[in-house]
This record gives C-alpha cells, structure tokens and sequence, in this order.
C-alpha cells in the first residue's frame, strides 16, 4: 500500500522542525518534511553517513555549504553528499523543504571482542 500525504496540507504545528515523515517501519528510505521559521536557521554541521536529496516546498531561504551559499526557493532540488557541510537560514516567509536519504541503521550495542 503507498504511503500518500500532501505537502500543501500540513498542520500548523509544529512551527519548526519535522512537521511530517515516514512512520512506515518497513521500509529503506527515510523522509521528513522540514519547516523553519522566518529568519530562523539550522547552524552549518556536518552531515551524516547517507546522501541525502533536499526539495523546497514551500518559502524561501539560503542553503550554506563549504562551497559557499545557495539561495532556495520552491521547486529547488539539491543533493548533499554524504559527510559534506551544510546548513539552512529561512528567508522572510519561512522555508519548507523535504529530504529524502537512505534509512540509517539503529545504533547497537555490541560487546568488545576478547583480546589474546
């Protein structure tokens, strides 16, 4: 069965942060729908192990990488590297952007192999 939502219909809250993503536990790709409030930014960090593909829905912004800044507005496709630099600011109406990247594995608990 597929998983349908619309990005156009979403609630009002949360006002910042992932406001929809995959709840499926069956599956290999992972997906949120991400809002930023005007003005508000997610800090410059290094991403994690998966490349990961950005869409802008909604708003506008500018997405900072080591290679310099980008500005986003609506239909905006982006593909981050895995482990390579970014970061978000929102634009005076907010920034709505969707990501899509492989599902990363639970962390583990493992014991530590003996040494001899």
């Amino acid at each position: 069965m597929p998983i349908l939502t619309n990005t156009d219909v979403q609630p009002d809250e949360p006002a910042r942060g992932a406001i929809w993503s995959i709840a499926e536990p069956e599956r290999d790709l992972d997906s949120n729908l991400i809002r930023l409030p005007a003005g508000e930014s997610i800090p410059e960090h290094l991403g994690a192990e998966v490349d990961t593909l950005i869409h802008v829905v909604r708003g506008h912004g500018i997405l900072v990488t080591q290679d310099g800044e980008e500005p986003l507005r609506p239909g905006d496709l982006a593909l981050l590297p895995r482990r390579t630099r970014r970061g978000f600011r929102a634009g005076e109406e907010g920034l709505e952007y969707l990501t899509v990247h492989r599902r990363r594995a639970g962390l583990q608990i493992r014991t530590r192999p003996e040494t001899v």
